[in-house]
Formats: structure tokens, sequence, C-alpha cells
């Protein structure tokens, strides 16, 4: 079982949480970037654009 009463184990268990979250909230913008540079690119396709040089 679990001593919720440990602060150790909490100060661990809020790093955690923490962490967590911030690798999830950093994940998801990435991976929403990609996706509209993605749609991006095809809209330009469709159009008929010339590519973009970077």
């Amino acid at each position: 079982m679990v001593d919720w009463s440990d602060s150790g184990f909490l100060q661990a268990l809020l790093i955690s949480i923490i962490g967590v979250s911030i690798s999830v909230w950093w994940l998801y913008t990435r991976i929403m970037s990609k996706i509209e540079e993605i749609e991006e690119r095809k809209s330009r396709k469709k159009s008929g654009e010339p590519p973009k040089s970077d």
C-alpha cells in the first residue's frame, strides 16, 4: 500500500506528474505542427503553386 503521509513520495509523485504533463504537451504541439505542415503542403500541391524553398 501507499503511505500518502510520506512527503518524499508525494514530492516524487508530483514531479513525475508535472514531467509527464510537459512531455505530453510538447509531443502534442509537435505532432499538431507537423500535421498542419503536411496539410499546407497538400493544399499547395493541389493548387499548383511551386514548392517553397527553405
